[in-house]
């Protein structure tokens, strides 16, 4: 059975009350929340803990369970000490894992921060998912996390893997066939209208996706490749040109469409 979520990107114009209101009403079976406050990410576009509870009763009555809280950057000089109250908010949230991203390039440090919040994590029940992308300043490929992975060897650690990222990072769906199942956490749909491998994307990943079979990305092939029940998640980003409403309920539309034809239902 494929498990449908989406992240709050794709909605982010609205509150994350209003997001999860749209997103059981599109029928999906899992939200991503921001609980973290990174770069323009603050305010009204988190779940904290004074709001927590009107969350936790927003799930309970939509039925809809927290896939990722995001995010959770490992940058030189942090101290991932100081992320142990979110992560205890997103196990409160019945978080499934927290997203990390990596802006830093010291391998021993980054695998001792990994281990580390790893630890913390699993103490609560929780996963830890890199998210890789050329935009970071080390580990910008599919092949390159997986042999992180490894070097960390944490039970509770795997890789979330954005169709995005791996277009621009130069992969294929072939690299997530041969990729061992284990590594592979959870994927993020969406799509795009050039093949090109770039490190000059953010404005596109943050702001401007296609919903899934709206452009050129290799959306069904991506989909029969990845590990027999891997959790997918939108994460379509897109103008405010239409209410969020309805964007997301064509986007769902759209990706239900790319699932049945990729022949997963």
């Amino acid at each position: 059975m494929v498990t449908l979520g989406t992240g709050q990107l794709t909605a982010i114009a609205v509150a994350p009350l209003a997001s999860v209101a749209i997103a059981a009403e599109a029928g999906l079976d899992a939200v991503s929340l921001f609980i973290n406050p990174m770069g323009t990410l603050q305010g009204s576009c988190l779940t904290t803990r004074e709001t927590s509870g009107r969350m936790k009763e927003q799930l309970r009555a939509t039925g809809l369970q927290v896939a990722n809280v995001e995010c959770f950057p490992l940058a030189p000089g942090l101290d991932v000490a100081g992320y142990q109250a979110n992560l205890e908010l997103g196990a409160e949230l019945g978080a499934r894992s927290a997203t990390v991203l990596l802006f830093d390039a010291d391998e021993n440090r980054v695998i001792d921060n990994l281990s580390r919040l790893c630890d913390m994590a699993g103490q609560l029940g929780m996963r830890i998912g890199i998210e890789f992308m050329p935009l970071a300043p080390r580990w910008k490929n599919l092949q390159q996390t997986v042999e992180l992975v490894t070097k960390v060897a944490k039970p509770n650690l795997g890789i979330g893997v954005d169709l995005l990222h791996l277009i621009r990072s130069g992969g294929t769906p072939a690299d997530v066939a041969a990729t061992d199942p284990k590594f592979i956490d959870y994927a993020q749909l969406c799509d795009g209208m050039d093949l090109s491998a770039t490190e000059n994307y953010a404005e596109e990943a943050s702001a401007i996706r296609l919903a899934p079979g709206a452009g050129i990305f290799p959306v069904q092939a991506f989909l029969r490749a990845l590990p027999v029940g891997t959790p997918l998640e939108l994460e379509v980003p897109q103008p405010a040109d239409r209410p969020a409403r309805q964007r997301m309920l064509d986007i769902v539309s759209a990706t239900r469409k790319q699932i049945q034809l990729a022949g997963l239902v």
